[in-house]
């Protein structure tokens, strides 16, 4: 049992801001701070404990109209919860066994009465530790619902779709194993990601009424994983019930040891593209409505996609490998874009090309340098406070873009943060994004009201 003077710290740390200092000459508040039960005042009115929280104060007091999320998780040996972003201040509390916490690269060990405050943008996991499984309580503050735009939370994809049959190119000598993780969130959301992707797919997500519209939605990750849920199959469900089939990319990572590098990713979307165009009879779209839509990271891989359909990055497999990569139309949310320093994201750029990069390399993969003229029409859209990809990145592509004579459209809200998809949009301006990007699309011929198509049956296909 967890003692109330310490549930009641657990509820202050994770509602309240960061604990603060108890003198002048103390350090600034860090990403994380492990203590000990004993170390806490929890029998005593301020002045505050040795940690500098009180427990003289009410959840109410310390958050008004707040609720709190108690979770309870058993990790059995070897098991984690893999490393992903917060947006919330989080209190790990162990009861049984030991853990090794980590909070942006800081790593901690966890036993018993012990607990670790991590705040807010920290990059967090925990795995346990030896024999014994750990037992730990995890808090935060429950964030508003999630956004009406979440529809259909549990449906599935209707069919997978493996991208090389045969195996993936360049893969000699790589030993990964491919994984899902699965990441902690406020909304009570499955949250998935890949790491260590193998074995490309698309999964498909087919229309009831279909406009005969088709996009490839690639979520994003930091080049580090790929997301699956939040910017994956969250908006595929919305548009394929707007009457489009939705189809969401696993690609492979650049750093992991395949021949092409840091074409990897965009081996992956041209063949992606190349495969739902040969799809036309099988899924009901049509071949010259096929718009690209990535987020973040993949952001960057729908924009390489976009700029450099004609690169050839693989060699022909098949009759698909004919066809034409290049998509109808490209939209860009809160894009990684640049690999210069000062605007680039670090990790992407870390990920996609290394430590230190030629001159050369900085500027080919950086997609504002020289977009060709038949780009696709663009949709850009970012945060002003982005401060994961700051919103240069949108800035300097749409720029470049116009330069070029490509048509391009530019759309940045005042704040929004980095990396919301669908979520946490109840009563806030970024909700109006995907009836944006609907009416943008009509604009541009991919999407149609009023055509709907046979709907699609699987059964002649690989399917996971």
């Amino acid at each position: 049992m967890i003692r109330a003077g310490v549930i009641a710290t657990l509820l202050l740390a994770a509602c309240a801001s960061p604990p603060a200092p108890v003198a002048a000459t103390d350090p600034p508040a860090r990403r994380m701070v492990v203590v000990d039960q004993a170390d806490v005042a929890i029998d005593q009115p301020p002045p505050h404990g040795a940690i500098g929280m009180s427990t003289a104060y009410r959840i109410s007091d310390a958050a008004p109209g707040r609720t709190m999320e108690f979770r309870r998780r058993v990790l059995h040996p070897g098991s984690a919860i893999g490393e992903h972003p917060i947006d919330h201040d989080e209190v790990y509390y162990v009861l049984a066994g030991e853990g090794e916490v980590v909070s942006d690269g800081e790593r901690r060990l966890l036993k018993p009465g012990m607990a670790a405050y991590l705040y807010d943008r920290a990059i967090v996991g925990i795995r346990q530790l030896g024999d014994t499984p750990l037992d730990l309580i995890i808090s935060y503050p429950l964030k508003p619902q999630p956004s009406p735009l979440l529809v259909d939370p549990t449906r599935e994809p209707d069919a997978v779709i493996d991208l090389w049959p045969a195996g993936a190119p360049g893969g000699d000598g790589v030993t990964l194993e491919e994984k899902i993780v699965d990441r902690e969130n406020p909304y009570n959301l499955t949250d998935r990601a890949a790491h260590n992707v193998t074995r490309p797919t698309l999964s498909v997500f087919l229309p009831q009424k279909p406009d005969g519209s088709a996009i490839l939605i690639i979520p994003g990750g930091g080049y580090s994983w790929v997301v699956i849920d939040k910017e994956g199959y969250e908006g595929a469900r919305w548009f394929s019930r707007q009457g489009a089939t939705v189809y969401v990319l696993r690609h492979r990572l650049p750093h992991q040891g395949w021949a092409a590098g840091p074409d990897t990713p965009l081996q992956d979307a041209q063949r992606a593209v190349r495969l739902i165009r040969s799809r036309e009879q099988a899924d009901g779209i049509d071949p010259q409505r096929v718009m690209v839509m990535g987020f973040s990271a993949g952001g960057h891989v729908a924009g390489s996609l976009a700029t450099r359909f004609e690169a050839s990055v693989y060699e022909p497999r098949d009759a698909i490998d004919q066809l034409s990569a290049k998509p109808d139309a490209a939209v860009l949310m809160y894009p990684v874009v640049t690999m210069k320093q000062g605007s680039a994201h670090p990790g992407s750029r870390r990920n996609l090309l290394g430590e230190t990069p030629s001159d050369t390399q900085v500027a080919k993969y950086s997609l504002e340098t020289a977009p060709p003229a038949d780009a696709p029409p663009t949709f850009l859209l970012h945060a002003a406070d982005d401060a994961s990809v700051p919103v240069e990145n949108a800035l300097l592509l749409f720029t470049a873009l116009k330069a070029a004579g490509v048509p391009a459209a530019l759309h940045i809200f005042e704040t929004g943060g980095h990396g919301f998809g669908l979520r946490d949009l109840e009563r806030d301006p970024r909700a109006a994004w995907p009836g944006m990007v609907m009416d943008w699309g009509k604009a541009h011929g991919i999407f149609r009201s009023g055509i709907v198509r046979s709907a699609p049956q699987f059964n002649d296909h690989p399917i996971r």
